[in-house]
């Protein structure tokens, strides 16, 4: 083989390579939420715990859904079904008042759009 034929052969590896690349990175995105399904990103319950005691009060809760909505807004996005969405009390299963990880991790593990595209990227953390 020629250095002509080395150049050609190593080219064509490397493009194949990038489109490889590039494109398993956009499923990866798409998987974690920042693709064409970025509105269904779902937060991590440290999110929502915003003074870090491992509890959600009502207030942390609220608060955390008017900043997250704000953004959006402002973002030009959509708040498709926001008037759908679960209160506080709904997710807080046992009525003591504080969202607790694993209450806030079961009603994760129901949410609709978890459940849509679980079957397609079985590999995403379900925290992040």
């Amino acid at each position: 083989m020629n250095s002509s034929h080395w150049l050609r052969a190593f080219a064509t590896l490397l493009v194949t390579c990038t489109v490889i690349f590039m494109w398993s990175s956009q499923a990866y995105a798409d998987c974690k939420g920042h693709g064409k399904h970025k509105g269904h990103q779902m937060p991590n319950y440290a999110e929502l715990d915003a003074n870090a005691d491992d509890i959600v009060t009502s207030e942390e809760f609220y608060a955390f859904r008017a900043k997250r909505m704000s953004e959006r807004a402002a973002e030009g996005r959509k708040l498709k079904n926001a008037k759908n969405a679960p209160t506080f009390e709904d997710l807080d299963l046992d009525g003591d008042g504080n969202l607790s990880a694993e209450e806030f991790s079961a009603h994760q593990a129901q949410c609709p759009m978890r459940k849509k595209h679980k079957g397609k990227h079985q590999d995403v953390d379900p925290q992040n």
